[in-house]
């Protein structure tokens, strides 16, 4: 919010929430929870792929910021306030494992009795992307590996289970729904921009009444479909950011949104803009190395500034 860290204006808008929902009577800031959660990202966790391979994994600032968001707010009887985070980042920010070290979290250290865990899409193909980086976890963590029991082998592992809590960690797909529907204590679900409806996304929720405090993590690239789920909550998104302190705005204690995009210039959003104008000089170009953190926070880690 100081200008000190490149972001746009709807990262600005999270933090904007953030500092004022402190001042919340009706909310809780663990501070313990969000040590806990971001000690196990770092000290259970470990990256895999190319040079991060067995590498410890330490958030970077604005994953802190995400994951602590989601496990430290809570509501005044102790159950963690947010059911639905929606984080819309560039491709290539790291987003994938930081979602496959969720379910590892909700899995195994967060004291729910056969938790099910789900890497969530509608082919199998693609919650498969988001479940191996699960498994590699496993494969790389003493701790995880001594817990949890991989059913399958080499890159047809289908389900890790958990024989202390009863608990499961699986992709699931559109067509795996039978007619009783999974009941979720964690919903992954990958590249919501590629969801041709919203059969996925309904269903977890649905599953959701079983649970006391279960949580949906929606990921997502920037996508073109305006008639999509996602969009539809990229919407949302941004309405919940803009609004939530402002009279009849949107209000809603249960939904996280942290959308990572270019900034229209001020004069186009007080003319209703949400994202740059292209024949605007005065609108954030994608031509300008200088504002490409906004829509990418992992650069020069995960993402390279030679590969944009």
């Amino acid at each position: 919010m100081a200008g000190r860290v490149v972001a746009g204006w709807l990262v600005v808008a999270a933090c904007r929430r953030h500092l004022h929902d402190l001042t919340r009577a009706d909310l809780a800031w663990d501070v313990a929870a969000v040590r806990r959660v971001v000690g196990f990202f770092c000290d259970v966790l470990h990256l895999n792929g190319g040079q991060f391979e067995g590498e410890p994994f330490r958030l970077e600032p604005w994953q802190t910021f995400v994951i602590g968001s989601l496990f430290g707010w809570k509501r005044l009887d102790g159950t963690r306030r947010y059911q639905l985070a929606y984080i819309e980042i560039g491709k290539g920010n790291g987003k994938s494992p930081m979602a496959a070290g969720t379910g590892h979290y909700m899995l195994l250290a967060d004291g729910e009795a056969r938790a099910e865990v789900y890497a969530a899409a509608t082919k199998k193909d693609q919650a498969m992307i988001l479940f191996r980086d699960a498994v590699a976890m496993r494969d790389l963590s003493p701790e995880l590996a001594a817990r949890l029991k991989k059913s399958g082998a080499d890159d047809k592992v289908w389900n890790l289970y958990d024989a202390q809590s009863g608990s499961f960690f699986r992709p699931i797909a559109s067509e795996d729904f039978g007619q009783s529907g999974p009941r979720p204590h964690c919903a992954l679900v990958d590249e919501v921009h590629e969801h041709r409806n919203a059969v996925v996304v309904d269903m977890m929720r649905k599953g959701f009444k079983w649970r006391r405090q279960p949580m949906q993590v929606e990921i997502t690239n920037s996508g073109f479909d305006r008639h999509s789920i996602c969009w539809q909550h990229h919407e949302y998104s941004i309405q919940l950011l803009e609004g939530f302190d402002a009279p009849g705005g949107i209000a809603n204690d249960q939904w996280f949104a942290y959308v990572c995009t270019l900034d229209p210039c001020a004069r186009c959003r007080a003319a209703g803009a949400k994202a740059p104008i292209s024949d605007c000089a005065d609108c954030d170009s994608w031509r300008d190395e200088v504002v490409w953190p906004k829509a990418n926070p992992n650069l020069g880690v995960s993402i390279t500034l030679d590969y944009l």
